[in-house]
């Protein structure tokens, strides 16, 4: 799934409870604020399509199906998807609910559910998800730029972003310094850098090390 931005009016949620009465009571509630929902049967309808359905937020009871909630976690965050998450539970365990935080989801709310708190969860979810939508944004295009650099200029960005200078970074490169000015000019225009610093920003959101060759990464 691509990220992509979701009206104020439309913001879309993904209701997860194999609980019919319990899920249809969730879609009601958000439905009366204007929220789109989709109400899904079960958590393997859900996993089978969750990488191709519209962003949004994921209001789930987990723990109620026997479901790895950790690897659904994980998952939910992956760049691919990254919605964020809500659980609704009639759970009481306090050590589920206190690791599913951990692992980022927003709230855990008990059963029945609570129209202020979910309103509020629902409130985070929306803003975690414009930020996530910024963050793949971003990705993209640094993706795009870098994709265009060839092997040795990637090899001389990666040298850059190790702080090393011209002369060492072509003494591992074995090549001359004159030519790893050359690719560093080119590096420069391609990113459309004006500053070096802007060029390794670039490197680093993309996390461009540890990238091509051996030589490298030998002292």
């Amino acid at each position: 799934m691509r990220l992509h931005e979701a009206a104020a009016d439309s913001f879309c949620v993904h209701v997860v409870d194999e609980d019919a009465t319990a899920s249809r009571h969730v879609g009601d509630t958000l439905t009366r604020q204007s929220f789109v929902v989709h109400s899904w049967p079960s958590f393997a309808a859900f996993g089978e399509r969750c990488d191709a359905v519209p962003a949004g937020c994921v209001v789930m009871d987990p723990f109620a199906s026997g479901i790895d909630v950790a690897v659904l976690q994980e998952r939910l965050a992956s760049p691919g998807i990254g919605m964020p998450s809500v659980i609704v539970t009639a759970c009481t365990d306090l050590d589920k609910a206190v690791a599913a935080m951990r692992r980022g989801a927003i709230d855990v709310i008990p059963k029945p559910v609570g129209e202020p708190r979910l309103y509020e969860a629902m409130g985070v979810a929306r803003h975690r998800l414009k930020q996530a939508q910024r963050r793949a944004a971003t990705m993209r295009r640094v993706q795009a730029a870098l994709d265009i650099l060839s092997v040795r200029e990637r090899e001389v960005l990666e040298g850059l972003t190790r702080g090393w200078s011209n002369k060492e970074i072509a003494r591992r490169l074995a090549i001359s310094a004159r030519t790893v000015e050359i690719h560093r000019a080119n590096v420069m225009e391609k990113l459309d850098a004006q500053s070096l610093s802007q060029a390794l920003r670039i490197a680093f959101i993309a996390q461009v090390c540890s990238m091509v060759n051996p030589a490298l990464h030998v002292d």
